[in-house]
């Protein structure tokens, strides 16, 4: 009896076995991902079982004012997709990771988002010196890197393989209209004080280049270590010579302890300052601090910005969204970093694939003309499922991409702070 059992046992468990290696073998799942799509330019896609999207902007650290809002506008651009549909027929995950201003960390992230959790795309980074440390990490994996801050001239010309794209303009035309503005304001002679970085180096070469082509004469050019805390002897040296006007190439925190300093020293008292973009932050004069009759040191100073009064058709529509969302205005980069979220999305449902190289070869197809123009993510979704060609109107302007991956209209204004500690625009820069 013991035997016969024994017997049953062995052939019900065979039955099982061929019945569980039969279910093993089935390729009608219709859950699986394809991993082996050749035509990035098709608009059938194929169900993922999930789409990442990585940001990678500063949290904390020097960048912080403006990496907080960068974040919070990248989720609204993911959270209009998953409110149409997602993408690929499922929901989009954001993974954020914070560089902490910092290379060393940047480095530790962008090998956590393309390594382990594996995203297709990263949006990021905040600062052009964080991106230069980790571009060949996210470019050499096959990985899209959309920065909505970085404008160092060299990213225009870096071997990245097609996969950097940024949707702010190159300090290649900034520091042509910082150089406009010190003219403008009378300014003959000039010395350079900048972040030893790729943003500070590269935006003082063309600052130099441009003066000079414009008559002005550069007595000195110092670099400051973005991850000191002291400033006098860098200070010191920019002023030996008695220039006019120093150009502080500078980010929020290092920046405002650059110029407390040169107050505190005397660096203000004879000599003007001239701001670049990465200062232009609400929080910059409360930071330098008053003087002894309580007006704000740097009231009256001004410098130049990308100008956020020139705005795309979408930007209305945006401002209301992201007030209505997170109770506060926009701020600078915030608008970039949207398009450049929207601008991630339309290339994957064009794709029909989250895969880097797909999504690189779709960018230009969902931006740039021609197309339907459309300035709403979910329009956008919808056309490119019903097989339209679109051209993507974003909220900083028409993020058209030239073959470098730069956007290929800019405009600049002057800003400068107000008695009240605020930062106010001022008139805009024809570059001619």
């Amino acid at each position: 009896m013991l035997k016969l059992h024994a017997k049953g046992l062995i052939v019900i468990m065979f039955i099982v076995a061929i019945v569980t290696l039969s279910g093993c073998t089935d390729t009608t799942d219709t859950n699986t991902t394809d991993t082996n799509i050749t035509d990035t330019n098709t608009t059938d896609t194929v169900e993922q079982e999930e789409v990442k999207i990585g940001t990678l902007l500063s949290i904390t650290g020097d960048l912080s004012p403006y990496g907080g809002p960068m974040e919070n506008a990248a989720k609204l651009a993911i959270e209009e997709v998953n409110a149409n549909g997602g993408l690929l027929g499922t929901q989009v995950t954001m993974i954020n990771e914070d560089s902490q201003t910092s290379e060393i960390a940047a480095v530790d992230g962008a090998n956590k988002l393309v390594k382990i959790d594996k995203v297709p795309a990263i949006i990021g980074a905040a600062g052009s010196g964080i991106s230069m440390a980790i571009i060949d990490i996210t470019t050499g994996n096959n990985v899209v890197q959309i920065s909505p801050s970085n404008t160092a001239p060299d990213f225009t010309t870096y071997e990245d393989n097609d996969f950097y794209f940024r949707t702010v303009p190159s300090d290649a035309l900034q520091g042509k209209a910082m150089a406009i503005l010190a003219v403008d304001e009378g300014y003959t002679t000039a010395s350079t004080l900048v972040l030893n970085n790729a943003y500070g180096v590269g935006f003082e070469k063309v600052f130099v280049e441009e003066f000079e082509n414009l008559g002005g004469e550069i007595l000195d050019r110092k670099k400051y270590d973005p991850q000191a805390s002291m400033f006098n002897s860098e200070i010191e040296q920019a002023v030996r010579n008695e220039p006019e006007v120093i150009i502080l190439i500078s980010y929020p925190e290092t920046g405002s302890l650059i110029l407390k300093a040169a107050y505190e020293i005397g660096a203000m008292d004879n000599t003007k300052w001239l701001l670049s973009e990465g200062l232009k932050d609400e929080s910059l004069a409360g930071s330098v601090g008053k003087d002894v009759d309580g007006n704000y040191i740097i009231a009256g100073f001004k410098g130049t910005a990308p100008d956020p009064r020139v705005t795309g058709p979408a930007y209305q529509t945006f401002n209301d969204a992201y007030v209505a969302k997170y109770g506060t205005e926009t701020s600078t980069f915030t608008v970039n970093t949207y398009d450049a979220a929207a601008i991630i999305a339309l290339a994957i449902e064009k794709a029909g694939s989250a895969n880097g190289t797909a999504i690189r070869d779709n960018i230009r197809a969902i931006s740039n003309p021609p197309g339907v123009e459309v300035t709403d993510i979910g329009e956008g979704l919808r056309l490119i499922r019903e097989g339209t060609d679109i051209n993507y109107q974003g909220a900083s302007g028409d993020v058209n991409f030239d073959e470098n991956g730069d956007i290929t209209t800019a405009y600049y204004a002057k800003w400068q702070v107000a008695d009240n500690g605020s930062v106010e625009w001022g008139e805009s820069i024809d570059l001619g």
